[in-house]
C-alpha cells in the first residue's frame, strides 16, 4: 500500500487541505475530497497519476464539512462509492440544509471558498458506524467514531496508519505550532479530548492530518494538541468570566494563537495560511458556543 498526500491548493494556500490516495496492487481509493472548488486540481492531480475520477474504487471523508467533503457528492454522482458517518450521509444525499447553514456563515464569499454541492445519489453512499471494517482494493480500513470537532466524524485506520481528519488538530508543518480545530457549531471539550485519547490507543506509526501533514511522532504529537486543547478552551472561558464577547473575545483568542505561533517560529506568511484554513475567529466562536451551553446546561451556575 502506497500514500501520496494531495495538496489542493485551497485558496492557493500550498499545504492546506489535503486528498489521500491509497494505491494498492488490486487498485486506488481516496480519502476526503475537499470541497468542489478545489475540484479541478484534484482532478488534475489524478490525470497526473494516470487516473480518471471513475477508476477510484470508493471514497472515504471523515467528516461532512465542506472542506473535507465538499466535493463527495460529485465523485458519487460519476458512480464512485463514497463511506461516510452515519450522522452525515443524509445531508451528502440531500446537502440543502448544510448549505443553508455554510452560506449563512460565508455570505458573498460562499461560492469562492467552496465552489457548488452536488447531490450525492442515495444509492452511492455508504454508512459506517463505529468499529465498522471496510475491505476493498485488498486493504481493510476501520472506521472509529471520534467526535469532539463533529459528531459525524470518523477516523480511518489503516494497518499502522490513522486518517485523522480534524480530530488531531491542524498542523501545517515547519514549526511545533498546531492550531485547535474548534468550528462552531459543535465543538466538545470532552470529547475532543476522549477522541485523542482514542487515537492514542490506536498506536499509528503515522497520522494524516487533512490539514496538513503527515506526523511520524504520533505520541508526541497527541500529547501536544491535547495541551493545545484544554488551554485554548481555558482561554476562552477565563475572557468569558471576565466580560468578552463577541469581536472582542475573537480579537483576544487570536492575540493568544497569534503570540503561540510566533513563540513557536511560524513565519508571518504561514500564519495567514494557518487563518485561511482555521481561522481562530471561527474557531473562538465554536469554543464560545460550548461554554455557553454548559453554562445553560448547569442551570445557570459557573461550571
Amino acid at each position: 500500500m502506497n500514500v501520496e498526500t494531495i495538496d489542493l491548493k485551497f485558496q492557493g494556500v500550498t499545504g492546506g487541505i489535503a486528498a489521500f490516495l491509497i494505491r494498492t496492487e488490486e487498485g486506488c481509493l481516496l480519502i476526503e475530497t475537499g470541497p468542489e472548488s478545489t475540484l479541478p486540481v484534484l482532478l488534475a492531480e489524478l490525470e497526473i497519476r494516470g487516473l480518471a475520477p471513475e477508476d477510484l474504487r470508493a471514497i472515504f471523508v471523515t467528516h461532512i464539512h465542506l472542506d473535507h467533503a465538499g466535493a463527495a457528492g460529485w465523485f458519487a454522482a460519476k458512480g464512485v462509492p463514497v463511506y461516510v458517518h452515519r450522522r452525515g450521509a443524509r445531508h451528502l444525499i440531500d446537502p440543502g440544509r448544510l448549505l443553508a447553514s455554510a452560506r449563512s456563515v460565508y455570505a458573498d464569499r460562499f461560492d469562492a471558498l467552496w465552489g457548488g454541492v452536488t447531490h450525492a445519489p442515495a444509492e452511492r453512499i455508504h454508512v459506517l458506524e463505529d468499529g465498522d471494517r471496510v475491505k476493498i482494493a485488498g486493504i481493510e480500513l476501520i472506521a472509529h467514531d471520534t467526535p469532539g470537532h463533529a459528531f459525524h466524524h470518523h477516523v480511518y485506520q489503516i494497518g499502522s496508519d490513522v486518517f485523522a481528519g480534524d480530530a488531531a488538530g491542524a498542523w501545517l508543518g515547519g514549526s511545533d505550532y498546531v492550531s485547535l480545530t474548534s468550528a462552531p457549531p459543535q465543538f466538545h471539550l470532552e470529547y475532543t479530548l476522549a477522541s485523542i485519547g482514542k487515537i492514542a490507543d490506536l498506536h499509528p506509526e503515522r497520522l494524516f492530518l487533512t490539514h496538513f501533514d503527515t506526523v511520524l511522532d504520533p505520541p508526541e504529537h497527541l500529547a501536544a494538541y491535547e495541551e493545545v486543547v484544554r488551554l485554548s478552551a481555558e482561554f476562552i472561558h477565563q475572557r468569558m468570566n471576565e466580560g468578552l464577547e463577541g469581536d472582542a473575545l475573537a480579537v483576544a483568542y487570536e492575540a493568544y494563537q497569534l503570540e503561540r505561533a510566533f513563540r513557536q517560529q511560524v513565519s508571518p506568511a504561514r500564519w495567514m495560511d494557518y487563518q485561511a484554513i482555521n481561522g481562530t475567529e471561527m474557531c473562538a466562536e465554536g469554543i464560545r458556543m460550548y461554554w455557553e451551553s454548559r453554562f445553560a446546561d448547569s442551570g445557570g451556575k459557573e461550571t
